[in-house]
């Protein structure tokens, strides 16, 4: 079972070298790399460049947004499975893939496998092992940068939905879960650590998006009902200067003159 591994990246120069640094530093090898660049105008293609006999395959063009620039990766790709290392995340530990594919040899086949998450506050995120539409309502089913998808689900089933700015993977998941009934299976791993955002806006913009889809699947009753059930356990994010800058140290002073640029 050979993985893909796919990092979009867009000026985010100190971020990327820390994802090709954990990348690089893995004692597993049976994978291809693929960085796919959007036309960045700080340093990152001198950091593609530095890794590049490592990369299978890179490009540098524009495009027009995040998951516009993970079907391009996926359009490349030629592993069975998918991960999603964007720029800034990281690979958890030396040993992440060759622990996780040990794990998955032993494991019932599935579309998806999926592990719990670390977060860069150093929060393990733990994942259920059974999902349901309330887990789904509230994002906390999956994420991207800790699960492995079949490559051939995106061919079968659909791509990421390029109209939706920040919600497009949770949306595919909920879909291949709840419509395309695609198997998942919980490997009890950590594969990567995952950046936290940091806007209370995008968060709430994810939650609109989500909803909208939610909504159309089981219909606006169903939806209506489980928004009743869940409100007082979904609460947005509170926004701190504290918290804005904790997140954005991992990155160095300069995300942080790119965000208010």
């Amino acid at each position: 079972m050979r993985l893909s591994i796919i990092t979009i990246n867009k000026d985010n120069a100190l971020g990327l070298e820390r994802t090709c640094q954990s990348v690089m530093c893995q004692d597993f090898d049976d994978f291809e790399w693929l960085v796919i660049d959007g036309a960045s105008s700080d340093n990152s293609i001198d950091i593609i460049k530095k890794y590049a006999k490592k990369i299978t395959y890179w490009i540098s063009e524009p495009d027009t947004g995040v998951f516009n620039a993970m079907n391009k990766g996926i359009r490349q790709a030629k592993g069975d499975y998918c991960l999603f290392l964007n720029s800034g995340d990281w690979l958890y530990s030396l040993d992440s893939l060759s622990k996780a594919f040990d794990i998955i040899r032993n494991s019932e086949e599935a579309d998806v496998y999926y592990s719990d998450c670390m977060l860069n506050n150093n929060v393990i995120q733990k994942k259920h092992k059974e999902f349901t539409i309330d887990n789904f309502y509230l994002l906390d089913a999956i994420c991207h940068q800790c699960s492995f998808i079949k490559r051939s689900l995106f061919y079968d089933h659909e791509f990421y939905d390029e109209k939706n700015r920040t919600s497009s993977d949770a949306i595919f998941f909920l879909k291949e879960y709840f419509i395309y009934r695609s198997k998942f299976v919980y490997i009890n791993t950590i594969i990567s650590v995952y950046i936290l955002g940091g806007i209370s806006a995008t968060y709430k913009m994810a939650k609109q998006e989500f909803d909208e889809q939610i909504k159309n699947i089981i219909g606006v009753t169903e939806f209506n009902m489980l928004v009743k059930r869940n409100k007082n356990v979904w609460k947005p994010p509170k926004l701190s200067i504290y918290k804005i800058i904790k997140y954005l140290m991992p990155y160095g002073f300069y995300k942080l003159y790119l965000l208010f640029k």
